[in-house]
């Protein structure tokens, strides 16, 4: 499965300090992910990985769209509140 990043999520990941490889692990290995009710090629993946930069757990989650054999990353959130979102 080919991995497509939009500049936008580019650009979040950047501002966020989350390496590529920490965004594949996730995207490779997600601890959850959601389907939207809204668009069935939409889907959030939620993965809970150390923030090396805030020294903390955070919750990163990633919005997707699939489109054949292709993940398209739409933007990515980054958050310390785990219990709120997970």
């Amino acid at each position: 499965m080919k991995i497509v990043f939009t500049k936008h999520s580019l650009e979040r990941a950047k501002e966020r300090a989350i390496s590529e490889k920490e965004l594949r692990d996730a995207i490779y290995f997600p601890n959850k992910i959601d389907e939207s009710s809204q668009d069935n090629r939409r889907f959030l993946i939620k993965k809970i990985y150390y923030n090396k930069k805030l020294k903390a757990e955070h919750l990163l989650m990633i919005i997707c769209e699939k489109e054949k054999e292709i993940i398209k990353i739409i933007t990515i959130i980054d958050t310390s509140k785990i219990s709120k979102y997970y």
